[in-house]
């Protein structure tokens, strides 16, 4: 796996920020994902070589288990999906990026060593300070009505949402 090397004198917030994108890495790495890795920074990676290689054997024999709370989730709606004429299973992720630490979701939310982003739709901003991020629509909608769809069936969809066929799913 190749990995987008990001050259050395940029600067980090703090040794809390290195840390969290140190602790990212590593995760994506656990999955079998890239990495974004700093120069001269590669070494915790190497340390770790050997357990992340256990730990992705360990997730391949396990990739089909699933908690007691989501295979109970899998299996109603594959019963759903069959009681409303629809011969078709689902499976629930279970290769998933968990964020188990305070402040990586901040991390996650701009690209890689950037402190803004901009789009058409959305202008975003690493607020100082560690207060999060700002995300500033271009046309901020605050109203729901019409938005959301839902499957027929089951209870009753209220008026200002719109109801479609389970096929739609």
């Amino acid at each position: 796996m190749n990995s987008p090397v990001i050259p050395t004198g940029l600067n980090f917030a703090s040794q809390k920020q290195l840390e969290e994108l140190q602790h990212i890495n590593l995760q994506l790495a656990a999955l079998g994902r890239p990495t974004c890795e700093v120069e001269g920074d590669q070494q915790y990676l190497k340390i770790a070589d050997s357990l992340l290689k256990n730990y992705s054997q360990q997730r391949r024999l396990l990739a089909k288990y699933r908690c007691p709370a989501d295979q109970r989730i899998q299996d109603f709606l594959n019963a759903y999906l069959y009681e409303n004429g629809l011969d078709t299973s689902i499976c629930i992720p279970g290769e998933t990026f968990v964020l188990e630490r305070k402040g990586l979701a901040r991390e996650l939310s701009l690209p890689f060593q950037h402190n803004e982003f901009h789009s058409a739709y959305v202008d975003s901003y690493r607020m100082m300070q560690r207060q999060g991020v700002l995300h500033n629509p271009q046309n901020d909608r605050r109203t729901t009505k019409g938005v959301f769809h839902i499957v027929a069936g089951g209870l009753p969809v209220p008026a200002d949402k719109n109801e479609v066929p389970v096929g739609a799913y």
